[in-house]
């Protein structure tokens, strides 16, 4: 079954160079995530840029942190994989950005509600908000902004 799958996806291609920027971009992404989540005494919440996913986990779900580490990784994981796809192959770049756009759904929540409520019951200052925005803003907005440009470059070519 997976392999009449990836039959039809050619791999041979060689990716264009926007599209290894692109996957090398999100290759050094995935690097900081992993070495975020390595921290010795556990990840910096300040730091980590899938921040809104672990909110979103423990106050509408109220899951542990045994969940909210796998969903972590397994985020990280599917960045590199992503990545992969993007460098070598110049593949995937529609699943990269539905992809994305769900995994910073929560961060842009998170946002809003810290600069709506003024970090409400995080007590947070506005550096540490500048901070998460910065971080929300390389993670997500450029790489989406990015691949969203690329898919329109190539839907005009092919016009």
């Amino acid at each position: 079954m997976i392999l009449r799958v990836f039959k039809f996806i050619r791999f041979n291609s060689t990716p264009s160079q926007p599209e290894r920027l692109l996957g090398g971009y999100l290759f050094a992404l995935a690097f900081y995530q992993i070495v975020i989540y390595l921290w010795p005494s556990g990840p910096p919440f300040m730091l980590d840029p899938r921040g809104g996913i672990p909110v979103l986990l423990i106050n509408h779900f109220s899951f542990d942190n045994k969940i909210i580490f796998q969903v972590e990784w397994i985020t990280t994981t599917w960045l590199i994989v992503l990545a992969a796809m993007l460098f070598f192959y110049g593949k995937f770049l529609k699943t990269y950005l539905v992809s994305e756009a769900v995994m910073a759904a929560p961060t842009a929540y998170y946002v809003g509600v810290l600069a709506v409520h003024h970090g409400g019951n995080f007590g947070l200052e506005l550096k540490d908000l500048l901070l998460t925005v910065c971080l929300f803003t390389l993670f997500s907005l450029v790489p989406i902004a990015y691949a969203a440009k690329r898919l329109r470059d190539r839907r005009k070519r092919r016009e």
